[in-house]
């Protein structure tokens, strides 16, 4: 794909996981609650071969039918705006038509009236609640409204809370299913593949099918209302009646219950959010009911339900129409409580419900017209029928698609031993415990696992005293005079760090990443907890009272939103683990706790050590956030309001410390190089190599080069450093899916060492050579020596380039008489060492050949000759003796005659010689260094 350019960003998405249903929305903090309101959002549908292989042998209904199921409200036309909500901007907001969202905090409270009570109010006000929250940054501010005379009820103050506001929750008035309101679908009597998503903001929904109070047609051509009972469930008072299931409810709600005889078909579950199920999961019509024990902790709690999914929560289901007589219409109905479970009867709407207009509410809605949060479509069943679903085949064949396409559970329970053949019993975690142990699927011995203490707060926001649920830890060990719950801010330091597993192992392996949580829900709201990155296998939830609440059918297998109760604990057990084969590289999120605000503020922070409860002092500063993950309430008005909290999985391992170079100046026979040592961390995770960088700034964006070495490395050789240059180092350690911080930087330069003793010799033979020799200091790649005829080397010069490591060279280009000098050094990679001393010789040679030789002949007694010679030589010239040369002829080939005379002779007698004879002689200059040429070659005769 070709670049978008500036703005954009490619996100790769490994797809690791097995079939599901899942979507996709913008995260951006603060507005969660408006992007996916305003339809910013999509759906993925996964498919893996276990599961197509079922729909190619017709287990499964072949194609899928999605159903997006989101509650909005729309602005109304101006006239009735302007009774309704007077403060919304049109201008800015949006006029008719557009989207409206609650904007304005209505405490509940109202200290200033006769009743204490506000019968407008939706939500609790911190200063007016008890214990009172007080010392909020932003308190109540005088109400403009008040005049004790015109409008005695209005209070003089009021919350001093910002317009527009967020609020706690945004429950709509219309439900819009796969972007249309109140849609009618056509169905054939034969079974269907359903993909449910409830993307409402924070309303849940509980699914229920019921036949149509009429078959008829509900709309005439002209738009006007045919028969309103085409879009109605048949209802009865809810009260005792022997002929009603025994969860029937019997509890007198206003607007009744659906009639029993109604009942349409039944869900056939087969999947949620997580993927398949291990066992398939029937789920009947079943109005919400609640618990009505007043010996339970969590009475009023919802007990009795149908097809009951929060905000984010898929269910991949099956319906058989099959079942259903041709021309039967069906109505998809939702009785789900808003908030849940202490509901907000103005937030119920449906036909002929009572009109609360002196409350906030709404008036009563008419048959075949909004608002209606209870009917959300309309089926049509047409055609002939088909052979009814074979679901004892799916009975059989889901548990083993789980077992061959889903991880093992990380808590053995009865529900899942059929998918993979074990014979496991249930081990759910009590009130009281702090630890879980048992024996994990592939192990032989128990592990002992402890319970991550977690919990679930509803307090107030310390600005401006508004509600606002947060997640945060319950204490370990307490007391009653403890506080057990911290609440704790998003951007507060975290407190939930994981640690990659191979599932491929049992649980409690050496290096396993398992944790178990324990989350406690100390509030009054039912709350929708995603979990990003990892998937949770819902273990049980526990009542405070000790009531064992095991998991509902379709909460079986792996949960990405898990609803948690008010007063109940909520185990769940999670198991990240690495994707396969990644094709890069994933580092860590380091950034400040709060990026918004400057290093060092305590603003906002939550002063306390979660672990204790006592007092600390946090800042604002940089934070190792690993793969950064959240996990937090899907309802995204509390997820907004703080109800989240970043996830540290920790993939990297630690980077290494202390890093030193030490340089090592190395000889002539050992390279120079610069020696690292560092030390690297023990623990989790595990590191698979160790990389080194260099550089030459210390930015390191100039001269890169990267060694990797084993992961147990703690010590590197650069033996490639050229000599003065910095270099700077540093060591990070990386395993197949991340890599760590860089450790410290750290930095050396190598140098070279001078040859030393150089010599220069002339030997006293010929030809005239310089014989030099020198010892070398540093290791070499090549030699260079210079000469030159002055000492400053800038005359003369020539350059040698000898053989690495040389130490002897014979220069037989000198010229003798002349004075040389010579300088060495060594070379490695391209850089030269200091000079070596400097080495001078005058370069001696023959002497000159001499010159003007001449003799005289004079006869003497006896008849013989004598014949007197004398020569000169160069006064220039070094002779250590002469050669004179006699014989009979030009050639001297005939009675030759040598005789060698002293250095210092400038004359010679010849005596003995014949008469009347012509004698020629010749003289050459002798040295250490070698001969002069001969001299002119002399006739002389003697007398007769």
């Amino acid at each position: 794909m070709p670049d978008p350019g500036p703005g954009a960003v490619t996100l790769y998405f490994p797809m690791q996981q097995s079939a599901r249903m899942m979507w996709y929305h913008d995260h951006t903090e603060g507005i969660t609650h408006l992007t996916p309101y305003t339809g910013q959002f999509a759906l993925l549908i996964l498919q893996d071969p276990v599961e197509q292989q079922m729909v190619t042998d017709g287990v499964i209904p072949p194609g899928d039918l999605p159903l997006v199921i989101q509650d909005k409200t729309f602005v109304p036309p101006p006239a009735q705006l302007a009774r309704q909500d007077p403060t919304w901007d049109t201008v800015n907001w949006g006029g008719q038509s557009s989207l409206w969202m609650p904007h304005v905090y209505m405490p509940n409270q109202n200290p200033y009236n006769a009743a204490g009570a506000n019968p407008m109010g939706r939500w609790d006000y911190g200063p007016w609640f008890w214990p009172p929250f007080t010392g909020i940054q932003q308190g109540p501010v005088p109400n403009p409204y008040y005049d004790p005379v015109t409008r005695p009820w209005e209070p003089p103050v009021q919350p001093g809370t910002p317009l527009p506001t967020i609020t706690p929750e945004a429950f709509m008035d219309t439900p819009i299913v796969n972007g249309c309101a109140y849609p009618t679908l056509q169905v054939e009597p034969k079974a269907y593949r359903f993909r449910i998503l409830n993307a409402c903001n924070d309303r849940a929904l509980n699914l229920q099918l019921y036949h149509a109070a009429s078959n008829g047609t509900m709309w005439k051509p002209d738009g006007t209302l045919n028969d309103g009972a085409a879009g109605e469930v048949p209802m009865v008072e809810a009260c005792p009646n022997p002929d009603f299931p025994p969860t029937w409810p019997t509890d007198g709600r206003e607007g009744g219950v659906p009639a029993p005889a109604a009942v349409g078909p039944d869900w056939i579950q087969i999947g949620n959010e997580g993927g398949l199920l291990p066992e398939v999961a029937i789920i009947p019509p079943q109005p919400i009911n609640y618990e009505y024990d007043r010996r339970s902790i969590t009475v009023l709690n919802v007990s009795d339900h149908s097809l009951l999914i929060g905000p984010a929560e898929r269910a991949d289901v099956i319906v058989d129409f099959s079942t259903v007589a041709p021309g039967s219409t069906l109505i998809l109905y939702n009785d789900a409580p808003a908030p849940m479970p202490a509901y907000d009867t103005r937030y119920d709407y449906y036909t002929g419900d009572p009109d609360q207009t002196d409350s906030g509410g709404a008036p009563t809605t008419q048959p075949g017209y909004g608002p209606n949060t209870r009917t959300l479509m309309q089926i049509r069943v047409v055609g002939t029928p088909a052979a009814p679903f074979d679901l004892a085949r799916l009975r059989t064949r889901l548990p083993q698609a789980y077992g061959q396409s889903q991880p093992k559970p990380i808590v053995p329970e009865e529900a899942y031993n059929a998918a993979f053949g074990t014979s496991s019993t249930n081990h759910y975690v009590a009130i009281q415990d702090t630890t879980i142990t048992y024996v994990p699927l592939g192990g032989t011995t128990p592990v002992t696992l402890p319970l991550g203490p977690k919990s679930i707060i509803e307090e107030f926001d310390p600005v401006y005293g508004r509600m606002m649920p947060t997640l945060g830890v319950e204490l370990p060990k307490t007391t009653a005079f403890i506080q057990t719950a911290i609440p704790l801010a998003y951007i507060d330091p975290p407190t939930e760090i994981l640690y990659m597993s191979n599932l491929a192992t049992p649980v409690g392996s050496a290096g396993d990443g398992t944790q178990i949580w324990k989350i406690t829900h100390n509030g009054v709201d039912t709350h929708f907890i995603h979990f990003h990155y990892y998937n949770v296998q819902l273990v049980n939830r526990v009542g405070w009272d000790g009531a064992y609440k095991p998991p509902d059918a379709n909460e079986v297998g792996w949960k990405e939103t898990v609803r948690m109760n008010p007063l109940e604990d909520c185990i769940v057990a999670m198991r990240p683990a690495l994707p396969d084969n990644l094709p890069f590289k994933i580092g860590d999120s380091v950034r400040l706790l709060d990026p918004t605000q400057v290093p060092g503020t305590t603003n906002g922070f939550t002063q306390i050590d979660p672990q204790t409860g006592n007092p600390a002092v946090v800042t604002n500063q940089p934070y190792n956030f690993g793969w950064e993950y959240v996990w937090h309430c899907h309802m995204v008005d509390h997820e907004d309001f703080d109800m989240m909290r970043p996830v540290v999985i920790r993939v990297s391992p630690a980077p290494p410390t202390n890093l030193t170079a030490t340089v090592n100046a190395g000889s002539a026979t050992v390279p120079p190089a610069i020696v690292l040592n560092w030390t690297n961390p023990t623990g989790l995770p595990l590191a698979t190599q160790v990389v080194v960088q260099r550089s030459t700034n210390s930015s390191f964006t100039a001269g890169l080069t990267t060694v990797t070495l084993a992961a147990g490395a703690t010590t590197y050789s650069d033996t490639t450093a050229v000599p003065g240059v910095t270099y700077f180092y540093r060591v990070r350690r990386e395993n197949s899916a991340s890599y760590s911080a860089w450790s410290n930087t750290a930095s050396g330069v190598t140098s070279l060492t001078a040859p030393t003793n150089l010599t220069a010799t002339q030997p006293g033979n010929s030809p005239v050579r310089v014989t030099l020799s020198w010892v070398n200091r540093s290791y070499s790649t090549s030699v260079e020596l210079q000469r030159a005829t002055n000492p400053a080397f800038t005359a003369g010069l020539t350059t040698v380039t000898l053989a690495a490591n040389a130490t002897s060279y014979t220069d037989t280009t000198v010229v003798a008489g002349t004075t040389y000098y010579y300088r060495v050094r060594t070379v490695y990679l391209g850089v030269g060492s200091p000079w070596s001393n400097t080495a001078t010789i005058a370069v001696g040679g023959p002497p000159a050949a001499p010159t003007n030789l001449a003799g005289t002949a004079v006869a003497v007694a006896g008849g013989t000759a004598t014949v007197s010679l004398t020569w000169q030589e160069s006064a220039s010239s070094v002779v250590t003796s002469f050669v004179l040369q006699r014989a009979t002829n030009v050639a001297f080939t005939a009675n030759l005659a040598t005789f060698t005379l002293g250095g210092s002779a400038r004359s010679y007698s010849d005596t003995g010689r014949a008469r009347s004879t012509t004698y020629y002689y010749r003289i050459q200059a002798v040295n250490s260094f070698g001969s002069s040429a001969f001299s002119g070659t002399i006739a002389v005769t003697t007398p007769a």
